[in-house]
């Protein structure tokens, strides 16, 4: 949240619509049309935003459906989207959104306060299963003023109510009203959208396309009038990163994420004659590190707490002093990560003081990892090289399964590296390379002792949703993390509005995390590594404070 927001705030009931131009406004108009290809690691389960919760669902309905406001990706303010109004009270309590007049839906019918009131009572839905998103908007009250005009109402309003009410995206009320079982919908994938795009079609496995829509109602808007240039935009399903870099070199694709080794050995090795720096280098393709202001994200292994051996800290204390990170940083990772030891982004203000130097962090030290295990009861078994243990009357040998994703090559080395580690202390690591949809069909069900798993992070972290308690249920806190301090916390943090006072919890609720080791944090980044046709063309690759690159803004 900007300042340019908070003096909105402290002024009390103050419109938010006024406010200064949009980086957007200031792109060079772009010629509009043909075809950009993009990949895919699996088929989108749902085009519906509030039942998405893996990233190609997330990013399907983001073409669809639009925001209330949007977010500035180079300067994080907020902006009319489709809501051109908002109203905010003093006290915060009161949201007063005006719909833009123009909104339509693709069909061509209006969109009304009547078609929010519906997602919102179809997302505040005990049977609706978007538990993950619903958490945000506990204590929010929906009221219909008029066809354009509502209101959500906040009983204890926290740090970021304003951003989750700005995201909210409406469906149409029409489309979904008769539907027996919405989770199990067949609209979902058939979506009337107020966004810029429409639905074509889905080819499980194999693409989804999507068309401009010609007349879609906000396309002349100054905050949009240079972006979503393409006239079809095609997604292949493509999960091997091999076969994704040769597709970009046949230009049969045109943009992918490179892997670490792929940057390094290929595009900077052995294939560096058919790569440019950058589109005007005559070459067919280019690539470059994208370097972004915005958290990237980290790479963990994610330890299922119920499990009786990692139930145990001092188990996991000395699974994580048998990590060699900086080797897989370096040879996994070709020296593009660095170590992690936050989940709130590790190159920011969010990390305790007390872990900003090497001393205090978790290291490779076989000797400390055998020192915690015998203190855990760990001993050597004259029959068997793997450790045992009694646990609940029964010698149990120290096994684990690692189950990781088989079209990451970095993840497949950086699990081997593990595993010839750990069989020298005793532990039999168990590698179960998986398909993408099956891996997060077992996280989400919790079905696995060890796994290694990446999340995104956001300018404004909210801790709830994956380390609270109450999320062991609907959430995402899938190793079943518990503790009475981040709980405290968490709830401190959620409703403290200071930048700087929210900072300090933030950094307490990482202290613990990486302390207790729900996940062991390994690596991060803070640039995404892209492969481009040159055909391509962009007055900015990435936003300062993005994620991914800005396609959105991409021409031919």
């Amino acid at each position: 949240m900007k300042i340019s927001i908070l003096i909105l705030l402290v002024l009390g009931l103050a419109p938010i619509q006024s406010i200064a131009v949009t980086s957007y406004e200031k792109l060079p108009a772009q010629k509009k049309g043909g075809t950009f290809t993009d990949v895919a690691g699996m088929t989108p389960r749902t085009m519906i935003p509030m039942l998405a919760t893996d990233t190609e669902s997330m990013e399907m309905g983001s073409l669809f459906y639009m925001p209330l406001f949007g977010k500035d990706g180079q300067t994080w303010e907020d902006y009319p989207s489709l809501a051109e109004k908002l109203d905010i009270s003093k006290d915060r309590k009161v949201y007063t959104y005006t719909l833009n007049a123009k909104a339509r839906w693709s069909d061509g019918s209006p969109v009304t306060s009547d078609d929010v009131e519906f997602t919102y009572q179809k997302l505040m839905d005990p049977k609706t299963e978007a538990a993950p998103l619903r958490s945000y908007y506990e204590g929010v009250q929906f009221e219909k003023v008029d066809a354009r005009t509502f209101r959500f109402k906040i009983e204890k309003p926290k740090f970021n109510t304003l951003t989750s009410l700005n995201e909210f995206q409406s469906l149409q009320k029409k489309q979904f009203q008769g539907e027996s079982d919405f989770n199990k919908t067949k609209e979902a994938l058939k979506p009337v959208g107020n966004g810029p795009f429409r639905f074509k079609s889905l080819s499980r496995d194999q693409r989804v396309v999507v068309e401009r829509d010609q007349g879609w109602w906000a396309k002349d808007l100054p905050s949009f009038k240079a972006r979503y240039n393409f006239d079809v935009l095609q997604f292949k399903i493509i999960q091997d990163p091999t076969l994704r870099y040769e597709k970009l070199l046949q230009g049969e694709i045109d943009q992918t994420v490179l892997t670490s080794d792929q940057f390094v050995t290929q595009v900077n090795g052995v294939d560096r004659e058919r790569f440019g720096k950058s589109p005007k280098d005559g070459k067919k393709v280019w690539a470059d590190k994208l370097k972004s202001s915005g958290p990237m994200g980290w790479l963990g292994m994610a330890l299922n707490l119920k499990n009786p051996m990692l139930s145990s800290l001092k188990t996991r204390k000395g699974l994580a002093f048998l990590i060699d990170y900086a080797s897989i940083t370096e040879k996994a990772f070709y020296g593009t990560m660095e170590q992690s030891v936050s989940p709130f982004n590790s190159a920011s203000d969010n990390v305790h003081p007390s872990l900003r130097t090497a001393e205090s962090r978790y290291r490779f030290d076989p000797k400390k990892a055998a020192q915690y295990f015998e203190l855990d009861g760990w001993k050597k078994d004259p029959s068997s090289p793997v450790l045992v243990k009694e646990i609940n009357g029964k010698k149990v040998p120290f096994k684990l399964a690692l189950k990781f994703a088989m079209a990451s090559p970095a993840q497949s080395k950086s699990a081997q590296m593990l595993k010839e580690v750990f069989k020298k202390q005793g532990v039999d690591l168990e590698l179960r390379a998986m398909d993408a949809t099956a891996l997060y069909k077992d996280f989400e069900d919790s079905n696995f002792e060890a796994m290694m798993m990446g999340w995104s992070g956001t300018m404004e972290p909210d801790p709830k949703q994956l380390w609270s308690t109450e999320s062991m249920k609907g959430g995402s806190n899938k190793v079943s993390f518990s503790n009475a301090k981040v709980d405290s916390l968490i709830e401190k943090a959620n409703f403290e509005f200071n930048r700087k006072a929210r900072t300090k919890i933030l950094q307490e609720i990482g202290k613990v995390l990486y302390e207790e080791l729900p996940y062991i944090f390994i690596c991060e980044r803070h640039f995404i590594l892209q492969g481009m046709n040159s055909r391509i063309k962009s007055p900015l690759w990435i936003e300062k404070f993005g994620s991914s690159s800005a396609k959105e803004m991409f021409y031919e």
